[in-house]
């Protein structure tokens, strides 16, 4: 059996497409967690994926989470980040 021809390499993907999916999905993520209860990975990508790919809710939720715009709690859930009280001196 003659040998497979070689694939052609896959072009690279641009920082743009990653960055175009988290805009897409960071809305969708922002509303889920408006109520202030604090969800799992697991809890917020099965939420999710009816809307958006699982690798994209995934990478959005791990850009968030270390950007600080998602507040990590024990056990691994997520939360918005409360907002900072203005201080009153």
């Amino acid at each position: 059996m003659p040998a497979a021809p070689p694939k052609p390499p896959q072009p690279s993907s641009s920082s743009a497409d990653p960055n175009a999916a988290i805009a897409r999905v960071t809305p969708d993520l922002v509303r889920l967690l408006q109520d202030g209860v604090p969800r799992s990975r697991a809890a917020i990508v099965a939420a999710l994926t009816d809307r958006h790919p699982k690798d994209e809710v995934q990478r959005t939720l791990m850009r968030l989470a270390v950007t600080d715009r998602l507040a990590e709690h024990g056990g691994g859930k997520f939360t918005l980040p409360r907002a900072e009280e203005p201080d009153v001196a």
